[in-house]
């Protein structure tokens, strides 16, 4: 026993660093076995699901995509590491580009406008000046000071009034930036859009999701978008 005892301790003397080595693979292949099997054990994550509202007269909006996703996508679009598709500049890309003094001079102007907008049609007013700020560029694009258009509403065939052709589109004119106020709370709470009605008045995530899931100008990451204007220029502070 003695002599089996001192061959054994001087094999271990003599490779002792592969004794070593073996000793640390076996500890993290057991690791990584628990792990999997911890993995392979555990049920997969639930669908989350829009509650439904306790009445609604219209269709029920169901989102494909979760209010948190589109914010997760808003944070990882500031860098240039994520992004896919198209390499333009988005809208958000060129408000951030304006003078902060314009910013704020739209969002002073509009803001009692967005409001009573909201009082009467349920429309987050953070949404309804996110979205007015996004597509004019917080007014100074030739669109919002020639026409009027404060959202980009195209034409249609169901629009009677006039219009001007801007960008290869028809593009919605208005006699005051009021009347663009008050047909773009009309176009979003009639039509292809009015499931966003279900939503709360101050639930402006829902209505961002909402109002790229239904494709509101066709504005690639429109949610994500709207939601870092919200976020940067604070302007839940007005629902």
């Amino acid at each position: 026993m003695t002599h089996v005892l001192s061959r054994l301790l001087s094999f271990a003397g003599r490779h002792w660093l592969r004794l070593l080595i073996v000793g640390c693979a076996l500890v993290l292949f057991s690791r990584k076995q628990v792990n999997f099997n911890i993995r392979l054990g555990a049920p997969a994550p639930a669908e989350m699901s829009l509650p439904s509202p306790e009445a609604s007269a219209g269709p029920q909006l169901q989102l494909s995509e979760d209010v948190a996703a589109a914010e997760k996508k808003g944070l990882f679009s500031r860098f240039n590491l994520f992004r896919t598709g198209s390499d333009e500049p988005t809208l958000y890309d060129h408000l951030n580009r304006l003078n902060e003094a314009e910013v704020t001079a739209f969002i002073r102007r509009f803001s009692n406008v967005a409001q009573a907008e909201q009082e009467k049609f349920g429309i987050p007013a953070s949404i309804t000046l996110a979205n007015g700020l996004l597509h004019t560029r917080a007014g100074t694009n030739n669109v919002a000071q020639s026409a009027n258009n404060f959202f980009a509403l195209p034409c249609g065939a169901d629009w009677p009034g006039t219009s001007v052709r801007a960008n290869g589109k028809c593009i919605r004119t208005y006699e005051s930036a009021w009347t663009s106020f008050r047909d773009h709370s009309l176009y979003l709470t009639s039509g292809n859009f009015a499931a966003l009605t279900q939503f709360n008045k101050t639930d402006y995530r829902r209505w961002a999701a909402g109002m790229e899931e239904l494709g509101f100008n066709d504005t690639e990451d429109l949610a994500a978008q709207l939601l870092r204007t919200i976020d940067r220029y604070q302007l839940f502070q007005f629902d």
